[in-house]
């Protein structure tokens, strides 16, 4: 199964050049790098879906509000660590 994924030409051009690069498909380029970044922060993943959890369950609509701009900004900073 496969779906469309909308990315900014500069990227998608870039990926495609240098999968050609290595013989490859910017298809599975951009598969192998989603992968290695799950891989990657894979803690941080499971903390942060179980902080949202817990808050919601809680049901604390304000803390929970708080929590998506402090992940937006970590995410954006690329301060998110690599966990092994």
């Amino acid at each position: 199964m496969s779906t469309v994924v909308r990315l900014p030409d500069g990227l998608y051009e870039s990926a495609r050049h240098f999968a050609a690069l290595q013989g490859r498909q910017a298809s599975d380029l951009l598969t192998e790098a989603w992968e290695q970044y799950v891989r990657d922060h894979r803690d941080q993943l499971a903390s942060d879906l179980e902080q949202t959890a817990r808050l919601l369950r809680a049901g604390d609509p304000h803390e929970l509000a708080r929590l998506v701009p402090s992940r937006r900004a970590r995410g954006a900073g690329g301060t998110g660590g690599s966990s092994g």
